[in-house]
């Protein structure tokens, strides 16, 4: 009887961890890591938006940025979203109402299971030279049957840096090189 207790306790514990965010398990591939059914990604309603980009679209290094997780009228249940450069995390994710970081700081996720939609999220944009940033989120919802469903690895639109960083091309290294060395100025006679 006493096992059973302990398992019963062991199982309470677990499902009561995943109703608070995203494991950390769960940040190397950005899926849910509890039951219920994958969606294809075509039929999701959801999309995530970035406000305050600049007039080219893209992020300015270190400035902070509104991320809009929305499903129309579609509400949702979890989240988890983390921006990346390839694989690799990218910025970084503050607390905020309904969510709070995850993955080191570098994605964020819901702190409760309630419904919502419109979430805030606060993203710091990382540091110049990253590049574009392409940010990847997984959307947990509620069927009518009540039965857990989700939307794994969506993705938003590429975000690229501004302004961009280039290498110089091969002729304008000469070019820059006599600038900075500041030769002196010749009078005229």
């Amino acid at each position: 009887m006493i096992a059973i207790a302990a398992l019963f306790l062991v199982c309470l514990a677990y499902v009561q961890a995943r109703s608070g965010g995203a494991p950390s398990e769960a940040c190397a591939n950005i899926a849910p890591q509890h039951g219920g059914s994958s969606q294809p990604l075509v039929s999701s309603p959801y999309s995530l938006n970035v406000s305050q980009l600049t007039a080219a679209g893209g992020y300015t290094p270190g400035r902070n940025y509104t991320l809009v997780l929305t499903g129309g009228a579609s509400q949702y249940k979890g989240l988890l979203v983390q921006g990346r450069r390839g694989t690799n995390p990218v910025g970084s994710f503050a607390a905020g109402n309904l969510v709070k970081p995850a993955c080191s700081n570098t994605a964020v996720t819901h702190i409760d299971r309630s419904l919502k939609n419109n979430v805030p999220l606060i993203w710091t944009a990382p540091a110049a030279g990253t590049g574009s940033v392409v940010f990847s989120y997984a959307v947990v919802v509620q069927n009518s049957g009540g039965v857990n469903t989700y939307y794994a690895t969506l993705t938003s639109p590429v975000i690229a840096e501004y302004p961009i960083h280039r290498p110089l091309q091969p002729l304008q290294r000469p070019l820059q090189r006599l600038v900075e060395a500041k030769l002196p100025l010749h009078k005229a006679p």
